[in-house]
């Protein structure tokens, strides 16, 4: 089965046109709404992956984006499953960057996250990284489909607190990056595809893949095609 793991801020209703396209290639799909049945006000990145772990078999693939891409490293070096793909991935420990802009953008959702209050976005946030190459039009519309997430989450993914040991994970990996992303840049995605010697893809558009989606799911059928072999 695939699994569909939505990033920070989403839910799994962003992947209905992927899920339309693998269930017309006769595969069976599953998204997960991560944050669902969890108290946000204590939620780690820790208990997302645990209850992902939780829910799959080592005979799914699962399929992350932005937090969900951080998700399916970290499950993989809990287990070994069919395979992995990370689509616009935020970054384990270790893999050094710093985005000055986005830090200082991300300044404005400190007090939240210190007073341990779920949040979301602006939409000045989303218009400048996250759906920047998305029509002015359509902004609002990509606005609709966030909710409030963890802000233990936001912090640890913020400072990059989690660490993968990519010695353990034995499933193959696919990354994906998007050439205009001003969150995960590919020259980020690049080095966290090195960690594990996995295959690296740079795709057009941003970090909001869900409106020009199809060529990033071409990349993941031939993926699945290798290995299903």
């Amino acid at each position: 089965m695939l699994v569909f793991l939505h990033g920070m801020w989403c839910n799994s209703n962003v992947w209905h046109n992927f899920i339309e396209y693998f269930k017309a290639r006769n595969y069976r799909c599953e998204a997960i709404d991560i944050r669902k049945g969890l108290d946000l006000k204590q939620a780690t990145f820790m208990d997302y992956v645990d209850k992902v772990a939780s829910m799959i078999s080592k005979d799914d693939v699962l399929i992350g984006h932005s937090m969900g891409g951080l998700i399916v490293q970290k499950v993989t070096e809990k287990k070994k499953i069919k395979g992995g793909v990370a689509i616009c991935t935020a970054p384990p420990k270790g893999v050094g960057f710093r985005n000055f802009s986005l830090t200082l953008h991300s300044l404005k959702f400190l007090p939240k996250i210190i007073a341990g209050k779920p949040f979301m976005p602006s939409r000045s946030f989303v218009k400048k990284f996250i759906a920047n190459c998305i029509d002015e039009t359509k902004i609002d519309k990509v606005v609709e489909k966030m909710e409030v997430d963890s802000p233990h989450v936001a912090y640890e993914l913020a400072m990059a607190k989690i660490s993968v040991d990519e010695r353990k994970i034995q499933s193959p990996l696919l990354f994906i990056a998007t050439r205009e992303d001003r969150i995960s840049s590919p020259e980020i995605v690049k080095k966290i595809a090195e960690k594990y010697n996995a295959k690296f893809i740079v795709k057009e558009g941003c970090h909001w893949i869900f409106d020009e989606w199809e060529e990033i799911a071409e990349e993941i059928a031939k993926f699945l095609v290798r290995i299903y072999e």
